[in-house]
């Protein structure tokens, strides 16, 4: 247990591991005291009303019991004497027999109304008081509590406190006050002028305080600000009108939990080294956002968890060379993705810790992710890629990476690990890489001068074949325990062996040599798979002349006459919008201009002012034919899924009407159920910028219309 921090505005901290819990709970004053240290002995009157340590005297919870605070007859520094019933303190000598060594005095959730000036001035050593809780001062006791002789740290938590008069600290004088915390009330708005007289004040702890008005003012003492968890939508004024600093000193600044969806210019903090912007409402990360311009000494960046889905990140959006640590995690960014320009990290040249954990690296390539991270190459020493679906790391991916000293890829969907991957990393002692999909790690996997400057390594998971390949793997684990960790307790699982771990596997080394048949049949083996692959080279070489003969051999087996019905359209072609230009450029050009088709589409022949589920509904049955044209832009357009069912209907009424068009790959995932179904029941044609690909798909559309009236290949 952590022994009770110098200054009482620390004790914040404490709270940093139920913040997720307090974010779904907003109406809850999450309050319960500090932490002191341990007791373990009776120290009044033999009762447990009061139990007592080294340097503590633990007085709490007794509501009915104690409503004074006994003589201990000993010396003690903490004094804890919450969760009593001690609703008003108007009786000068009420600490008479509290030890003249008491620091911290904890009088939390007593039921406080009142507490009288002067109860505290025989406790020359008390720099810190804690009223929160279930107490219900007001602003009136403030200048009695702030002129405490030596009080540094006054925490008054959870009293539902409203907006503060603007005279609250006329009255103190000579106050050495250090760290004040007014957390979990409900300022509303705020003018900071009114902290003015505190002008030894350095840390100021404003969490959870419904502040949407907030007017900034010059605090030239201030440190450390905590304004987590308002509902702030601007970052701090932070300049006054000469263009000077309003916190010239200020070193940390946590806006958590706020809507925040920009920093405007102009931004004064010439001191700030540590700066969180949890849980806002960023969606575009502008070039220079914190640049060295704005944060000259910024260290610390903290921009993870966005509430909104990120749109645009720009190149150079930090451009800061003092950073050091970036944490970006939970941010569920696609760095595959066009939006992510390549050199975001341009200009940070001095980052030795970096998380993007809870991203998405999946179809990140090699070449992009050396772009991505060549600003900081010489500088990383920490890099987190955990949760970010990887599949795959090639052996050059972290090669430049020189100076890494922990590298983290738990939790992703690696099957195995490429030869010499990590070997490159001379400095590397910590790796972790468990929780994937692991089924063996080789010899060479890990260089032997690499095993020996590793010293924590978790590469925990239930997916190991366990064979003669393991065995190697299985001696290292035994000859070095110390060295393997299992942090998410995934085990070192055999998948092929019921209930056995590696380290307890067990074969005999004589079947793992290879004798003379063995050979043999794997040298035939090999050669049968040579001629195959010949075979598959040839055969991929003319795929697509092959794939339109059979085509067009079947086709013509099943091909009927159709009587024309004397629509108004031949073909009514469905696509997302973001496929309007290959609809445009390709398709229209042969079908209309070459074949002489007329056809029916949304952004040309739709008729204005008229509903569009109407205009579907008409040009669908006024075509001969429908040509859906499939994407991963379609899949997302709630437009063309109504189409998409709506043609479905029209084809149970009408036979073979349908033609299906995959112009982009798109994942299983990504796909609606009605999408899948017309996958499985109909053949598509493929779009491929490649030649032969190309001819061979206008070949299969002709086929595929060629009972369609008026086609003509020119």
């Amino acid at each position: 247990m952590t022994i009770v921090c110098t200054v009482l505005f620390t004790c914040a901290l404490a709270f940093s591991s139920v913040e997720a819990n307090c974010r779904s709970q907003p109406s809850t004053c999450w309050d319960t005291g500090l932490e002191f240290p341990p007791t373990n002995e009776s120290c009044y009157d033999g009762t447990d009303l009061c139990r007592c340590g080294e340097t503590t005297a633990d007085c709490s919870s007794n509501p009915d019991s104690l409503t004074f605070i006994p003589d201990l007859n000993r010396s003690y520094k903490y004094l804890n004497f919450s969760n009593n019933n001690v609703t008003s303190i108007s009786d000068a000598d009420f600490f008479v027999n509290v030890s003249r060594d008491v620091e911290i005095i904890d009088l939390h959730s007593n039921g406080l109304t009142y507490i009288a000036e002067g109860v505290f001035q025989g406790l020359p050593n008390l720099t810190g008081l804690f009223l929160g809780g279930s107490n219900h001062l007001t602003y009136t006791n403030l200048p009695s509590l702030l002129s405490v002789p030596g009080l540094l740290n006054l925490s008054i938590r959870c009293q539902s406190l409203g907006p503060i008069p603007l005279d609250s600290f006329q009255g103190v004088h000579h106050t050495e006050l250090v760290g004040l915390d007014l957390s979990w009330n409900h300022l509303g708005s705020l003018n900071m002028s009114v902290f003015q007289p505190l002008q030894n004040l350095t840390y100021i702890t404003l969490w959870k305080n419904e502040i949407n008005e907030l007017s900034t003012a010059y605090m030239p003492s201030w440190e450390n600000v905590n304004m987590k968890a308002n509902r702030l939508y601007d970052f701090l004024r932070t300049c006054s009108e000469q263009g000077h600093s309003l916190f010239p000193n200020l070193t940390v600044l946590s806006l958590d939990q706020n809507m925040i969806q920009c920093i405007d210019d102009p931004v004064c903090l010439p001191s700030l080294r540590n700066l969180s912007l949890r849980y806002n409402h960023f969606e575009y990360f502008a070039t220079n956002t914190f640049s060295a311009a704005r944060f000259p000494v910024l260290q610390d960046l903290e921009i993870m968890q966005m509430e909104n889905k990120i749109r645009a990140m720009s190149p150079a959006f930090i451009n800061n060379s003092a950073v050091t640590h970036i944490n970006f995690l939970w941010n569920n960014v696609d760095f595959s993705q066009g939006y992510v320009h390549g050199d975001i990290f341009q200009g940070c040249t001095g980052v030795r810790g970096l998380n993007l954990g809870e991203n998405i690296f999946l179809d990140v390539s090699e070449k992009q992710f050396h772009r991505l991270l060549k600003p900081m190459e010489a500088s990383l020493n920490i890099l987190s890629l955990a949760r970010t679906q990887l599949t795959h790391i090639s052996s050059k991916m972290l090669s430049r990476l020189r100076n890494l000293t922990e590298l983290y890829l738990y939790a992703n969907s690696l099957s195995s690990i490429p030869d010499g991957a990590f070997d490159k990393l001379h400095g590397l002692w910590k790796l972790i890489l468990d929780d994937n999909n692991i089924q063996t790690i080789s010899e060479s996997t890990f260089s032997p001068k690499l095993r020996k400057g590793l010293k924590e390594v978790d590469l925990g998971a239930k997916t190991y074949q366990c064979d003669c390949n393991i065995l190697w793997f299985q001696n290292w684990m035994k000859t070095q325990p110390i060295l393997f960790k299992d942090y998410h307790s995934r085990g070192y699982i055999c998948s092929n062996v019921d209930n056995v771990t590696i380290p307890e596997f067990a074969l005999n080394p004589q079947a793992c040599i290879l004798g003379s048949g063995a050979a043999t049949l794997t040298i035939g083996i090999a050669c049968i798979l040579l001629i195959f692959l010949v075979i598959l080279v040839v055969f991929f070489r003319f795929r697509w002349h092959v794939r339109l003969w059979l085509y067009e051999v079947c086709r013509g087996r099943r091909r009927r006459s159709r009587v024309s019905r004397g629509c108004k359209y031949d073909v009514f072609v469905s696509y997302a919008e973001e496929d309007a230009v290959w609809v445009q450029e390709e398709l229209l050009p042969v079908l209309e201009g070459e074949w002489g088709l007329t056809l029916c589409v949304h952004h040309r022949d739709f008729r204005p002012g008229k509903h569009i589920v109407d205009n579907i509904s008409d040009c669908v049955s006024d075509s001969e034919r429908v040509i859906l044209v499939f994407s991963p832009h379609f899949a997302r357009s709630e437009w063309c899924q109504f189409e998409l069912k709506y043609c479905q209907s029209f084809v149970m009424e009408r036979d073979d009407v349908m033609v299906l068009v995959a112009l982009q790959e798109t994942q299983s995932r990504d796909m609606t159920g009605a999408m899948l179904a017309v996958l499985r029941t109909t053949t598509y044609i493929e779009w491929d910028e490649e030649q032969d690909a190309r001819q061979s798909f206008w070949g299969r559309l002709h086929l595929a219309l060629d009972d369609t009236e008026e086609v003509q290949v020119v």
